[in-house]
């Protein structure tokens, strides 16, 4: 046995972590769509060997978060109006296929997880929104969405929804640049909760798909200003 062998436990953490810290600085923006990814600089940013976060690259590629380019290395994938709308749509196909099953399937527990979830995005929203608490709003807004359709039975609906509700997420952070102030989220959130809560699947997708579109539109506008 050598001793001296890479503990393949420590090497899959660092992996793990190299991975989401790097898909939250690009969902998040810390690094700039376009912006090129040097092995080198991103292991003095988060303190993790190569090996670890080449593979975890290998993973966003697989995301579709960042790009490799032969002899050039990855970059952070590009963001447009063209990419948001695009993205937006197919989140609404995922989005209310999900909601739709999870609203004829969820049981009790399914509904007490989203009267929950629905209850802490509220104390959320209600705090001042500080930089330090627009991070928890993001948190308590993921967990509400996918508090809704935890439900549903199809493993691959939820993990490519997922996929596609971080890039969507990715431009929501973008689309803080341009102010909205006729928006109210959180009249949003309220209204999507009640006809969830009722059971009323063509209103859920209804609400779900204008709340949805808001956020591309906004995105869509913050780039093209």
């Amino acid at each position: 046995m050598n001793d001296l062998a890479p503990n393949s436990d420590s090497t899959q953490t660092d992996t793990e972590l190299a991975y989401g810290s790097i898909r939250d600085d690009i969902i998040q923006g810390h690094l700039q769509p376009g912006s090129k990814l040097k092995v080198a600089d991103l292991r003095a940013r988060y303190s993790v060997g190569a090996a670890p976060l080449r593979e975890a690259l290998s993973r966003l590629v697989g995301d579709r978060l960042v790009v490799q380019q032969t002899q050039r290395g990855f970059r952070v994938k590009e963001a447009s109006p063209a990419d948001v709308e695009d993205v937006g749509r197919v989140r609404n196909l995922l989005e209310c296929e999900a909601l739709r099953e999870s609203l004829l399937s969820g049981k009790d527990d399914w509904e007490a997880r989203v009267v929950a979830s629905y209850h802490r995005l509220t104390l959320a929203e209600g705090r001042s929104k500080s930089p330090e608490n627009l991070r928890e709003l993001e948190l308590r807004n993921n967990e509400f969405h996918e508090a809704l359709v935890s439900a549903t039975q199809s493993r691959w609906l939820l993990e490519l929804r997922a996929q596609v509700y971080h890039h969507h997420e990715r431009y929501r952070y973008l689309s803080r640049t341009k102010k909205n102030s006729s928006r109210d989220t959180a009249a949003e959130h309220a209204a999507i909760y009640d006809a969830v809560i009722r059971r009323d699947v063509k209103e859920a997708c209804a609400l779900t798909t204008d709340h949805i579109d808001r956020t591309t539109k906004s995105a869509s506008e913050a780039m093209s200003s």
